[in-house]
């Protein structure tokens, strides 16, 4: 069943161009993003997500690696980073820092400070929001996370870098916090962001939740606003809005216990929490339970009387035919004025509490899963599904709601694995939808393009809403199936040409070796021809390796580094066959500091695999290394295969410590424990 088709999408859509999708598709493989060209390095650990710009042109990703710092950005005395946020050109394949990760102390691994995380930017990427326990201007005192954006135009250690957005209203004074009992390792709780979704298109305007604990926002003399509230900062004007307030009297209602994102206008927000029937209307007879989730909406732009709405659920308060004094005894199949678009409220069959709606550029648009089915469809399965809805003024729930996709057969990967998650591009005509679904029996979309052979294995689609299509955008490079998932929370270029994405995959590009997640992005392109010529040997993906004297698409050489305690290095080094290895690691050392020779080896290894090599420094930068504690260095590994060939080579991020004391051997007249008897 599709429910009002003709107002929820031919009225959505009306006016809009709705150009062919033939001609292009999204080609075989990806551009790996999570990584430095100038090195040609992956990052060394996963990355965790990917949001890119409406324009396309630049990607915004949260990694664990540490070798994609710049040179000469040294980990601070006796800590080092876990990666951190990273922007990324697309076209020019420049990498920046946007913030740093984690900071973890060097003997305990211990989380001292946590760093940023959750990115979302704006769509010419020149701002990026995030959340993080490092005070990054002067004004933060707090030991709290709080939310900050970075502007890319300003150098990182410069002033006017960082802007904090978790301020009291009227001035930028940071957010003060109740204290903690036992607040957890790295920086006490405070205000978080939603991963790409927190921004406004401009970057002026950015949504936050501010979680545990009480709070002073917007503007209250002591921290006595209660947690799980959203609130809206404008960067221009300074103020800071409440948005999850109680309709009666304007209290704070609490309740946002899921994400929250805003429109690319900045006018409206929309969130998933509970404790909704305080913040909006709800019709005698439905469930109140405060502990329920929903998704909730709400146009911050019509000012601090602004209603909040549900966009979907079991009940219709918007139809104006519902009496505002109606009794109604809901069920799963009657219909009528008050009965809403959902069989079920729409966090019944599912959990919703990571998911949140995604919005147009204009705030009237959403796209949100549910397992609910379709008023009166009670026979649909658990799995999530997407549905659009319209919020303009006039249009009821029932009118503006439209199925997008439905399980068909329960059990059935094929048909019926549900929906990881879906988000939109600013404009709001393209969705870029993860699942392990290969057939899409539901004709509100048509599938075009190639069906993945083997189900199981969850991939990235896009839909075009103008055009009613669904595609399959990722492809193994040399056309085939992907090898692993790709991670819920794509995100999608306004025009739709280009999805970031996350990835175990290890064949979306020649040349992928480091066995972790890799942030990806995917180009739509021409065609190929009816008989296209055969792909070359580099595929149409990017390689890290297309550059090097191996050639792209041939043998690669990875390596990892690690400091020992004894003032060393110990460089893994893995190999395609048997071959000669030189390491040498160089750093800024000596007198005058120059970069010189810190350590040197070679190794031959006898077969494919992994060799370890162990690098000391050279006796004359040993007291050196003492005296400044560490010292980084790029360590260079070539390799030359046994039968001859092209050298391979690679590089990585290394440190050189002062050796840890060593301890004093116990003497053989000292007591035994009962223990070691």
């Amino acid at each position: 069943m599709r429910i009002g088709w003709a107002v929820g999408i031919v009225a959505f859509m009306a006016g809009m161009a709705l150009p062919g999708t033939a001609g292009a598709y999204y080609g075989n493989g990806a551009q790996i993003i999570s990584a430095d060209f100038g090195r040609l390095e992956q990052g060394d650990d996963n990355t965790l997500f990917a949001a890119i710009s409406g324009d396309g042109r630049y990607v915004a990703f949260q990694t664990r690696a540490r070798n994609l710092f710049p040179d000469g950005d040294a980990d601070p005395p006796g800590q080092y980073r876990e990666g951190g946020i990273f922007r990324s050109d697309v076209d020019s394949r420049a990498l920046e820092l946007v913030a740093d990760g984690d900071f973890r102390d060097e003997e305990s691994n211990a989380v001292e400070t946590r760093g940023a995380q959750n990115p979302s930017i704006s769509r010419d990427g020149r701002f990026v929001a995030f959340s993080t326990a490092q005070r990054l201007v002067s004004q933060d005192l707090n030991d709290n996370i709080d939310a900050y954006v970075r502007d890319m135009a300003v150098p990182i250690r410069a002033p006017g870098a960082f802007d904090l957005v978790s301020a009291r209203d009227g001035g930028d004074v940071p957010a003060a916090y109740a204290p903690e009992a036992s607040p957890p390792p790295g920086g006490a709780l405070g205000a978080e962001v939603t991963r790409g979704a927190a921004i406004s298109s401009d970057g002026s305007r950015v949504a936050f939740r501010v979680t545990q604990p009480a709070s002073d926002l917007p503007d209250r003399l002591a921290p006595d606003t209660p947690p799980e509230q959203v609130f809206v900062r404008d960067r221009d004007a300074n103020t800071t809005t409440l948005v999850t307030r109680r309709s009666d009297d304007g209290a704070p209602a609490g309740g946002a216990l899921g994400p929250a994102g805003i429109s690319g206008d900045g006018s409206t927000v929309v969130w998933t929490g509970a404790n909704a029937s305080s913040q909006t209307r709800f019709i005698d007879g439905e469930n109140t339970d405060p502990n329920a989730f929903y998704y909730l909406w709400q146009r911050v732009a019509d000012g601090p009387s602004a209603p909040t709405r549900r966009i979907t659920g079991i009940a219709d308060p918007d139809d104006p035919a519902c009496p505002l004094n109606a009794q109604v005894a809901f069920d799963q199949t009657s219909t009528g004025p008050c009965f809403g678009p959902l069989a079920e409220q729409e966090a019944v069959r599912a959990s919703i509490s990571s998911q949140l709606p995604s919005i147009s550029s204009d705030g009237r648009r959403l796209v949100f899963l549910t397992g609910t089915g379709p008023r009166p469809n009670a026979s649909t399965g658990p799995g999530l599904d997407a549905y659009l809805t319209d919020m303009s003024e006039g249009v009821s729930r029932k009118q503006g709601t439209s199925e997008l996709t439905r399980e068909a057969s329960i059990g059935d990967t094929a048909s019926g694995s549900p929906v990881g998650g879906v988000s939109s591009a600013n404009g709001g005509r393209f969705l870029a939808l993860t699942t392990a679904r290969t057939r899409f029996v539901f004709p509100a979309l048509r599938f075009t393009g190639t069906e993945r052979s083997v189900a199981g294995v969850r991939e990235l689609y896009v839909v075009d809403l103008a055009a009613r299509t669904i595609e399959r955008a990722t492809r193994g490079v040399s056309g085939g199936d992907t090898d692993s998932d790709v991670a819920n929370g794509a995100t999608i270029s306004a025009d739709g040409s280009r999805v970031a994405f996350t990835s175990l995959a290890g064949n979306l590009f020649f040349g992928d070796g480091n066995q972790r997640a890799d942030a990806f992005v995917v180009n739509r392109q021409a065609e190929p021809g009816e008989s296209p010529p055969p792909p070359p040997e580099t595929g149409s993906g990017i390689s890290l390796v297309e550059d090097l004297p191996g050639g792209a698409g041939g043998p690669v050489v990875t390596a990892r580094a690690r400091s020992l305690r004894n003032g060393g290095v110990e460089v893994l080094v893995r190999v395609p066959g048997a071959g000669g290895i030189k390491a040498e690691a160089k750093s800024r050392v000596g007198k005058p500091r120059r970069r010189r020779s810190l350590a040197v080896r070679t190794a031959r290894a006898r077969r494919a695999g992994r060799l370890r090599i162990v690098l000391s420094p050279v006796r004359r930068y040993r007291r050196e290394i003492k005296r400044r504690k560490r010292i980084l260095s790029r360590v260079s590994i070539g390799y030359v295969a046994s039968r001859g060939g092209r050298r391979l080579r690679t590089s990585v991020r290394a440190t050189f410590r002062r050796p840890a004391p060593r301890k004093k051997p116990r003497s053989r007249n000292s007591p035994r424990t009962r223990g070691n008897r």
